[in-house]
């Protein structure tokens, strides 16, 4: 039941280029949305897009499922074929342009700290430099590389959480209303990038090397520096928990002043499945050990399904659902109009196609379903977007806001016009990007580079 859970890789994995498309093409017809809204679209979009590329290639790759320590000596590694070696170069480069992406749309969204007619400018040219740079040291240095290179994913969430607090005080204490504009989708968006590393929040915060030297390190073998990786996860989960928790904190006292929101749910929901997870967690740590230390036949079904209940549909389903909320519902993108309301509503639509399959591939683990009744009730669930996509939409749409129109009120968002050589410097980089992922996996698969 447990390897039916590998599909979902593949799904989402179309679902992300899909809504990415989508974004691309919503972000190319709004013309009234301020500079930096409008651009943030655009990154959110190749985000979609690059990190949807990579999981596919992943999931083609097709390495075996992770049942627990006691597979390590048994694993067995794809076989080492032309398709194997493209497919993994295509997810480092195309990983390596996800995270610098993601680096990139704290600089302009929810709060513009780069604010200069070169902006566009200087987001194409280290979105390039970083892809290129991370990806040729990747194919001689494979393993420090991997680690830098998740190790940036700290900064973006260091400014989200910089800026959520900010607003976030700016509203409690100074009555503000209007920060949450600010810093809703700061906490929103960190949330999305790594909620799935955040399900455990409790256990990194306790003893995370219940987890660590059992999991992790017999993982990597001897051979490897392990400095690399436990400076890699203390940096990213110690910088996601602090943002947590102060999410925790500051949602909790919002919540008791003016009550609940999309966000303060979504964070006492995080709060709940972490304190799950750590009974969960808990209630395996001698099975760990015996997996190193003397013989046992893998983790518990049963727990290797509730690992996947959170931790990968955090970042399967989570993910899409709440950056399409934050480009919808915070004025990223013009859904108002009619030719690109179709373009929306179908973002609807694909959003349940993955909600339903999810949820089916979920029942199905608990309880053997045959295919006939999944298939008729996917279709059900498909039917009915198709029907209420309209009040799904203005459920979505019920309370839309600006960021840029509250920092404008506040005289913190400069009037720019980019000039078209701005633009062409984005496409060009993108384009770039994506011939260089092409050439360079065509030439390891032939070659086989490093």
């Amino acid at each position: 039941m447990y390897a039916d859970f590998r599909s979902l890789e593949a799904i989402s994995a179309l679902v992300n280029i899909i809504l990415g498309g989508i974004t691309l093409i919503l972000a190319s017809r709004t013309k009234r949305n301020a500079w930096n809204e409008l651009f943030a679209a655009k990154l959110l979009g190749w985000f979609l897009i690059f990190r949807g590329i990579s999981m596919f290639s992943g999931y083609l790759q097709g390495y075996e499922l992770w049942t627990g320590p006691s597979t390590y000596s048994l694993y067995e590694l794809p076989s080492d074929t032309n398709l194997f070696r493209f497919f993994q170069m295509l997810e480092s480069i195309t990983m390596c342009a996800e995270v610098a992406i993601m680096c990139s749309i704290p600089l302009f969204f929810p709060y513009p700290f780069l604010q200069t007619q070169n902006a566009q400018r200087i987001a194409s040219m280290f979105i390039l430099m970083f892809t290129i740079v991370m990806s040729g040291f990747f194919v001689f240095f494979p393993y420090e590389t991997s680690m830098i290179r998740y190790g940036f994913m700290a900064l973006p969430l260091v400014i989200w959480g910089f800026v959520y607090v900010r607003f976030s005080l700016k509203e409690l204490k100074y009555g503000d209303e209007d920060a949450r504009t600010i810093s809703s989708p700061s906490g929103l968006l960190i949330l999305a990038m790594v909620g799935y590393w955040m399900t455990d929040w409790l256990l990194w915060l306790t003893v995370p090397e219940k987890w660590s030297t059992p999991v992790w390190v017999n993982s990597l073998g001897s051979d490897l520096n392990l400095n690399f990786f436990f400076i890699r996860q203390s940096i990213v989960l110690g910088v996601g928990t602090c943002c947590l928790l102060a999410m925790f904190v500051l949602e909790g006292i919002r919540s008791s002043r003016k009550g609940n929101s999309v966000l303060t749910g979504l964070t006492f929901g995080w709060f709940i499945v972490g304190i799950i997870s750590f009974i969960a967690d808990y209630s395996i740590f001698d099975t760990l050990e015996d997996c190193i230390y003397a013989v046992c036949d893998g983790l518990p079904e049963e727990w290797l399904i509730y690992n996947t209940f959170t931790n990968t549909l955090a970042g399967y389903l989570v993910q899409p659902i709440v950056l399409m909320y934050v480009l919808l519902n915070y004025d990223l993108v013009d859904s108002g109009r009619d030719e690109n309301g179709t373009y929306a509503r179908a973002m609807v639509i694909v959003l349940v196609v993955i909600v339903s399959s999810t949820l089916i591939e979920m029942v199905q683990s608990i309880i053997p379903i045959g295919e006939i009744i999944t298939s008729a009730v996917l279709a059900i669930g498909i039917a009915a977007a198709i029907g209420w996509e309209k009040a799904i939409m203005e459920k979505f749409l019920a309370q839309k806001n600006s960021s840029a129109a509250y920092l404008q009120t506040i005289n913190e968002l400069n009037d720019l016009e980019f000039d078209p050589h701005s633009e062409r410097s984005f496409v060009i980089s993108i384009s770039t990007i994506v011939a260089f992922a092409f050439i360079l996996s065509i030439l390891n698969a032939a070659l086989g580079l490093g």
